[in-house]
Formats: structure tokens, C-alpha cells, sequence
């Protein structure tokens, strides 16, 4: 119960003791008989309007009254016309429902294809992998099969396939595209490869040094255009020669007689032999290469 309720009822039961009416009674009774008074004049007011209309019609359009007294004197059938509401907000239920049906059929019908069209699309990429994995396959089977060369002859006549290392593959492109003949008169001093070191002698050498008198002329072992000349490094005057991919340098010269961007004929003079650079005797060092990679000349030509 709330306060005003609380109030309320202690105001009632002191009244009831005491013999008089509470003040929220004689207020509630005052509003009452305010409200039927108002209510009672609004009705008064309407009743004065309604009829001085149709007076006024009464008076003035004699023909307007004819028309509307057969409207009110014909019987309203309610029963149909709720008959008929009904039946009109049925049939729009329906209506609706059929709708939604629709609506719904078609939502789960874009949902199957959806699904139908990423289950395809997941079995073509399937299939693409698939296809992909045994392209790449074959194309390393083919590669590796490419890789293998029949080369040396076994006992009893038959071929071994042997798999080609990088370097037998440069020997075999060099041997291929060009011709060499010996650059200098002389004698193998130092071979190619790994060697003992000392405080002149390299451990790996990158190709092979050929020893002859000082002044020795040196001659092009191959055709092609003079690429370097140069008397920078250990190498001292030196100079490189190349053709495509194969290259060819000559190191310690005394003296270099070509320049640079000269195109060279096989057997041409180019040098002489001598100390400079980085030597313990007059010699030349020659190597050959395939793109800058060094090979063993001995294993190209006879030197």
C-alpha cells in the first residue's frame, strides 16, 4: 500500500470516529457531479447542432432529405457485412502466408544452388591440384630423365646412365660451341683445382699455368671479342677474350698488344709472357670459362 493510500485510509477512519466526511472525499463527490454536468451540457449541445442541421436541410433543400431518408430506412444486415470482414482478412492471411511460403521456397532453393556451386567449384579445384601435382610430376620425371646421360660403356657392351654434375655439363656445352688450340709454347707448371698454399701460390686454382721464356708470344685459343685488359690484381696485365657464353683469360703477361672491344681471329697474337702479378717465374696462367664459372682446360683441350 502506498503513502497517499495510507493517508487516505487514516483520514476515512478519523472521520468515521469523529462523524464527518474526509476532504478527499467531498473532492472526489464535487468532481463527480462536475463531470456529469459537463457531460450533460456537451450532449445538450450536440442534440441543438444535429437538429438545427436538419432544419436548416429541412428548410432549404427538400430534395436532399428525400435522397437520405431511404438510406435509414433500409435495414443494415451486420451479420453479413462481419461476414464479409472476415472472409476479406482470411483470404489476406492466406495470402500472406502463400507469400512467405514463397519467399521461403525460394530463399532455400538460392541456398541449394549456392552450396551446389562452391561443392562444384571445391571438386574443379580439387581436379585443378590434382591435374597440377602430376603435371609438375611428369615435368621433374622429365627433367630428371633429361638430367641422366648414357655415357660410359660397361663390361659386356651395355649402357650405364650416369646422372651430369654442373661442370660436366659446362665441359660438355664448351666442347660443343667452340674450338681451342694451345695459347702458348710451353709445359703444364701447376694443374687446375686444389694445390698447397704458400705465401705466392693460391690453394684452389681456377685453371692451369703453362711455363715459357719471358717475351713468348701467346696466341688466342679461341675466337672473339677482347672483353678485358687490364693490370689490376694478382693476375697483373691480363686480358679475357669472349665468345657467347664462353670466356677465356690470360694472365702475368709482359705485355698485352690488343685493346679492348677488338675482335679476335683464333691463333692471333695477343701477348707475351712474363712475371707480373702474382708469380715465382715467367708463365701463363689460362683458364677457361661458361659464364664465369671456371672449368678445367685440360679436360677441353691438349695442353
Amino acid at each position: 500500500m502506498s503513502e497517499e493510500e495510507k493517508i487516505k485510509k487514516a483520514e476515512e477512519i478519523s472521520a468515521r470516529r469523529n462523524n464527518r466526511i474526509p476532504a478527499s472525499s467531498i473532492n472526489s463527490r464535487s468532481k463527480r457531479k462536475l463531470s456529469l454536468l459537463s457531460k450533460t451540457f456537451i450532449q445538450v449541445i450536440c442534440s441543438i447542432c444535429i437538429f438545427g442541421i436538419f432544419y436548416f436541410i429541412n428548410q432549404n433543400n427538400s430534395l436532399a432529405i428525400e435522397k437520405i431518408r431511404p438510406i435509414f430506412s433500409e435495414d443494415t444486415d451486420f451479420v453479413q457485412i462481419y461476414n464479409q470482414i472476415d472472409l476479406f482478412i482470411k483470404n489476406m492471411q492466406s495470402s500472406l502466408m502463400k507469400d512467405d511460403n514463397e519467399s521461403n521456397m525460394t530463399n532455400e532453393e538460392e541456398t541449394n544452388q549456392q552450396n551446389e556451386t562452391q561443392n562444384n567449384n571445391l571438386e574443379e579445384n580439387n581436379e585443378n591440384q590434382i591435374d597440377e601435382q602430376q603435371s609438375v610430376n611428369e615435368t621433374e620425371n622429365v627433367n630428371t630423365t633429361e638430367n641422366i646421360n648414357e655415357t660410359d660403356v660397361g663390361i659386356g657392351g651395355g649402357n650405364e646412365n650416369v646422372a651430369v654434375s654442373e661442370t660436366d655439363q659446362d665441359i660438355l656445352y664448351i666442347k660443343e660451341n667452340a674450338t681451342f688450340i694451345k695459347p702458348v709454347n710451353g709445359y703444364i707448371t701447376s694443374g687446375y683445382g686444389e694445390r698447397e698454399a704458400t705465401d705466392i701460390i693460391s690453394a684452389n686454382h681456377a685453371g692451369v699455368d703453362i711455363g715459357a721464356n719471358s717475351g713468348t708470344d701467346i696466341i688466342a685459343a679461341m675466337s672473339g671479342t677482347v672483353e678485358l685488359v687490364s693490370n689490376y690484381g694478382d693476375y697483373g696485365n691480363h686480358l679475357t677474350i669472349r665468345n657467347g657464353e664462353i670466356t677465356t683469360l690470360y694472365a702475368h703477361c709482359s705485355k698485352i698488344i690488343v685493346k679492348q672491344g677488338d675482335y679476335i681471329e683464333q691463333g692471333q697474337k695477343i701477348a707475351e709472357v712474363g712475371t707480373t702479378g702474382r708469380t715465382t717465374g715467367p708463365h701463363l696462367h689460362f683458364e677457361i670459362r661458361r659464364n664465369d664459372k671456371t672449368v678445367n682446360p685440360q679436360q677441353i683441350m691438349e695442353l
